[in-house]
């Protein structure tokens, strides 16, 4: 609960510099005699700037909810543990640490910045032939169709 709270604050913030920073750059672009202070009164003055910061909060506390999964992969850690290791280097992420069976890796300096530092991905076997891949959903996507990719591929080589 403590990480879904601190996922749910850090999209907030940056959704709401993100809105902030285009207020700005519409004022710097049009030469408005409006300064910000005064911009931003004239949006919660209207109805469509309070529905705009509803939908932030909105999006905010519900973003963990879908931004985050698990996939499943056929598959051995133990076994194809050089596919697993290639498929996550190929996406960009080296291992940082492994504890009681799970891989924990880590993107590089500017995935982690965009991503805000919610770049861990988590291999683990998860049942007899299962891998399972937890992390940020785009990321976690792309690993585990390489990664299935990556270990069929050395099966019907090596069969």
């Amino acid at each position: 609960m403590k990480r879904y709270i601190l996922r749910s604050v850090k999209y907030f913030v940056a959704m709401c510099v993100l809105c902030l920073a285009l207020i700005w750059l519409k004022i710097e672009s049009e030469q408005t005699p409006v300064t910000f202070e005064q911009m931003l009164g004239i949006y919660f003055s209207a109805w469509n700037g309070w529905a705009m910061a509803a939908t932030i909060v909105l999006l905010s506390a519900t973003y963990p909810l879908f931004g985050f999964v698990r996939r499943e992969v056929e598959g051995d850690l133990a076994a194809d543990r050089t596919q697993v290791l290639a498929a996550l280097e190929m996406e960009g992420y080296a291992l940082v640490s492994e504890q009681e069976g799970a891989l924990h890796f880590r993107a590089g300096a500017l995935r982690r910045l965009t991503s805000l530092f919610e770049d861990e991905i988590v291999v683990r076997q998860s049942a007899a032939d299962q891998i399972e891949i937890e992390g940020l959903r785009r990321a976690a996507v792309r690993v585990a169709i390489r990664m299935e990719g990556y270990i069929t591929n050395n099966r019907r080589v090596n069969g």
